[in-house]
């Protein structure tokens, strides 16, 4: 290899992290006090599997559960608990992915010059928050602004060591 081509496209040094979560677990409640004073009472949902749910869209609005899945969820009768567990559903998963590449170009023994670019996002992947989890809330299901990555962002960076 000529030797400024090695000095042009060699010793560049590649560094990233990954992550790949497989959803939180979330509690539907049934935002009515059936049982206590408190509003923790959950939600019944009979013969509802623990991965019911994943992102849809309806009318231009990211929801969790589907109008047909929300039918399924019913309130408790007074004085009773819901069904449903406690962190019983599965929420949306999450990916992040970012990156970095550097370049260390030395002049002399004493000169050199660190070239530096970092990106976060790099698949530009958006990753959800929760649903909101009550039943009897008009917004049961929906994660309009719950959105917890940033878009894709690039940095390029340079600094004169001498």
């Amino acid at each position: 290899i000529p030797k400024v081509l090695d000095y042009a496209i060699g010793g560049w040094q590649l560094s990233g992290t990954v992550f790949f979560g497989s959803g939180r677990p979330f509690t539907v409640y049934s935002g009515l006090n059936t049982f206590s004073n408190a509003v923790q009472s959950t939600a019944n949902c009979n013969s509802c599997p623990r991965d019911l749910g994943q992102l849809i869209q309806e009318n231009g609005t990211n929801y969790w559960f589907s109008a047909e899945q929300r039918a399924l969820f019913s309130q408790p009768a007074p004085g009773e608990l819901g069904n449903t567990p406690r962190n019983y559903f599965i929420g949306p998963r999450r990916f992040d992915m970012n990156m970095s590449l550097s370049k260390k170009f030395k002049f002399t023994e004493r000169y050199s010059f660190d070239l530096r670019v970092d990106a976060t996002n790099l698949p530009n992947v958006p990753s959800f928050g929760l649903p909101t989890a009550t039943a009897n809330s008009s917004v049961f299901g929906r994660i309009r602004d719950n959105v917890v990555s940033f878009s894709r962002r690039i940095q390029f960076s340079g600094k004169f060591n001498f």
